[in-house]
């Protein structure tokens, strides 16, 4: 709404909308991919069909995992105490970071998704009948040496960050929080509040980017089978990952968490009225 009124925003709020839209249209690509699997399964499997949903999952979903360094790498700067002046001038300049930071894990998500049109094979099967012998074309694979390599880039790395980001953060909150009891100076009470409400939306996040990594790990890789009963859990957590996402982030944020509640006071109203 404030992107629409031409109001400024701020490089949290930035990291956050861009974040929404890319885990909306990851919502949106995955339900239409399923959808295709189950009610137009040969078409979903013909070379185009099939390259283009692939190319849409994985261009959207590593876009949110950068984005979600982005955003860790945002409450790190702004938390943890830095005396360089290199982090300084970063600081200061946040807002110009930003913009590069996100234009930059736009370009990374590309250059790991761009190459899976070119590394998705339908192997054949050489079959002998009565008469002769004929070759029969399986349905398409993705390259599990391409797999290895964008899940390294797509998923690995940025989970690093993300744990690492989050480490760093809590020891600084941990050790502010030490000299705030002992009165000698570091953040006041409520620099020390904002900063815990942070440090939950990284855990948070670096949780659920966890169990979603390893959900899809597992089916890539067929380490989960369709008929085990681990594979509706790995499924509903790939499902789940953007509503439960969109949920951490409104909750850190009192911006958002005030338009929802006003929100849905509103929808309240106009249901009672009706």
């Amino acid at each position: 709404m404030d992107l629409i009124r031409g109001r400024n925003i701020s490089p949290r709020e930035l990291i956050l909308s861009t974040l929404g839209l890319f885990n909306m249209f990851y919502q949106l690509t995955l339900i239409a991919n399923d959808l295709f699997i189950f009610l137009w399964n040969e078409l979903y499997f013909s070379d185009k069909v099939h390259t283009t949903f692939s190319l849409l999952l994985f261009f959207t979903i590593f876009s949110s995992f950068w984005f979600t360094v982005c955003l860790c790498g945002f409450y790190y700067v702004n938390i943890v105490s830095f005396k360089h002046p290199f982090f300084m001038q970063l600081k200061q300049r946040m807002s110009e970071v930003v913009n590069w930071m996100l234009a930059l894990s736009i370009l990374i998500a590309l250059t790991i998704s761009i190459p899976v049109s070119w590394n998705i094979s339908k192997p054949s099967i050489s079959l002998v009948t009565a008469n002769a012998p004929y070759v029969k074309e399986d349905i398409s694979q993705i390259s599990p040496h391409y797999l290895l390599i964008a899940s390294m880039f797509g998923c690995c790395i940025p989970l690093v960050l993300v744990g690492t980001t989050d480490a760093i953060v809590l020891r600084s909150l941990y050790t502010n929080a030490r000299l705030l009891r002992r009165n000698a100076g570091g953040m006041s009470v409520q620099s020390v509040d904002a900063s815990m409400a942070a440090a939950r939306t990284i855990t948070s996040l670096l949780l659920l980017y966890l169990c979603f990594y390893l959900s899809v790990i597992s089916l890539l890789l067929n380490i989960v089978l369709m008929g085990s009963t681990w594979f509706p859990l790995c499924v509903t957590v790939i499902y789940s990952y953007s509503p439960i996402q969109s949920v951490i982030l409104i909750l850190g944020s009192p911006k958002l968490k005030g338009a929802s509640l006003r929100l849905f006071a509103r929808l309240m109203s106009q249901w009672q009225d009706h």
